[in-house]
């Protein structure tokens, strides 16, 4: 009979298994989710006045491209250009009301200093009647009296002329405010001319088309709804842990009073089906919440992205973001800590993986040269995050924040049937391996 060595007997009492050290993993992945377009503005365009829509654009129909400034309607403006024509009349007759008030309060203080200076001689003439009459006693008192009532005369025109210029600027003042209500009388009957042209106040599309020609618009009838697609808006519904990712882990979250959204990009595209392989991209930004709580159905987080430039070069019209158009979205979330990549054939089905604690319990010699010993363990709740593949080989990205795993961890790439957990197996040594060797017993 043969003679077995004892590393040949050490080799048929430890299995060896298959095993790698997880990479760590240092770049940015990004989260997938599915989202829906939405209009970004959706203006219902409505009438301001009264009046028969007399013209109506051959643009101004649903599913027409139409340019800002353009006119869409236009209303019958005879009666506002009569009010126009009616409001400058009156202006122009305020102006000369005016001018003439300015002139008789120019000619009433013209007769006020006449009327005062007539008031001065009457009294002096009257003060120095008065005074002979007093010392030479030569003057008849009729002559007194008769200077007197001049004097009282002339005092009696300068008030009559005082109340005259009073009353004369008084006008002034009442003229200047009808000439103000004239001008703003007139500034809105121009307003309400100009809004006889309806024209579209963005770049957008005509979405529905209320009235037609010859129909009779009241103020507040609603005309025409125009998207606007200056951008472009995705309504989309994120995982809470994927909602984490994005804020950059538990301690922003915690640091945060009213979270906001990073303004990460995001790879906007929609695959064509069939057999032509067409997909289109847009560049995208992630915006804001959508509203405040979770979607009840869902359990998700509503966000909106906006897309700034919604037409793809080089597709024409189907390149552009429409309404109900349903797109796949990548969210490119930065470096995160303690993200590994984990061999894709080492994870099972139920999301656990075996790994390799190294171990000294056993005498060195008892292992051959250049292999290692290791306790068989597993670790469960590994969730993959996305899948990646380098060098023909294919790898789970994991995060070791939510399980035991860590950056130094040896995993099983091929499952061992009849090896249980605790038992003692052997692995091909690594030079480049950093795994800390603890000293567990060995289960029997």
């Amino acid at each position: 009979p043969a003679v077995v060595t004892p590393e040949e007997e050490a080799m048929e009492s430890v299995p060896l298994v298959d095993s790698m050290q997880v990479r760590p993993y240092t770049d940015r992945f990004a989260i997938e989710a599915d989202g829906v377009v939405v209009p970004f503005r959706e203006i219902q365009l409505a009438s301001q006045v009264s009046g028969r829509i007399e013209y109506k654009s051959d643009n101004c129909r649903a599913g027409r491209k139409i340019k800002q400034g353009e006119e869409l309607f236009r209303i019958d403006s005879q009666d506002y250009e009569l009010a126009v024509e009616q409001f400058k009349r009156q202006l122009r007759q305020a102006e000369i009301d005016l001018e003439d008030a300015k002139l008789e309060i120019a000619k009433a203080t013209d007769l006020l200093k006449i009327a005062n200076q007539d008031f001065e001689l009457a009294a002096a003439e009257h003060a120095r009647l008065k005074k002979l009459r007093e010392t030479n006693n030569v003057i008849s008192i009729s002559d007194v009296e008769r200077a007197q009532r001049a004097e009282l005369t002339a005092q009696n025109t300068v008030v009559q002329y005082n109340a005259q210029l009073s009353s004369a600027r008084q006008r002034e003042y009442k003229l200047i405010n009808s000439k103000e209500l004239t001008e703003i009388s007139l500034q809105k009957a121009n307003l309400d001319l100009a809004r006889t042209s309806v024209k579209a106040p963005v770049d957008g599309v005509i979405i529905r088309e209320l009235v037609e020609q010859d129909s009779f618009a009241q103020p507040g009838t609603n005309l025409v709804t125009i998207e606007d697609t200056k951008q472009g808006e995705i309504r989309a519904n994120l995982k809470m842990d994927d909602l984490l990712w994005i804020l950059g882990g538990t301690e922003r979250l915690e640091e945060s009073a009213g979270v906001t959204l990073p303004p990460l990009k995001v790879d906007v595209s929609y695959k064509f089906s069939g057999s032509r392989n067409l997909t289109i991209h847009w560049d995208g930004v992630l915006n804001r919440f959508d509203g405040r709580g979770l979607d009840a159905t869902t359990r998700t987080v509503p966000v909106r992205i906006v897309v700034p430039e919604p037409d793809a070069e080089g597709f024409g019209d189907i390149g552009a973001l429409v309404r109900g158009m349903f797109v796949e979205l990548a969210i490119v979330v930065d470096k995160q800590e303690g993200m590994v990549l984990l061999p894709r054939q080492s994870l099972t089905s139920s999301n656990e993986v075996y790994i390799l604690k190294p171990t000294k319990t056993i005498a060195e010699q008892t292992i051959p040269e250049g292999r290692s010993a290791g306790i068989y363990a597993k670790v469960s709740n590994i969730v993959p995050l996305l899948s990646m593949e380098l060098n023909d080989e294919y790898f789970w990205v994991v995060d070791t924040n939510s399980n035991a795993l860590t950056t130094d961890s040896i995993v099983v790439t091929r499952r061992l049937f009849g090896v249980k957990e605790g038992s003692v197996v052997a692995f091909e040594s690594d030079s480049d391996l950093k795994a800390e060797v603890v000293a567990e017993s060995v289960s029997e």
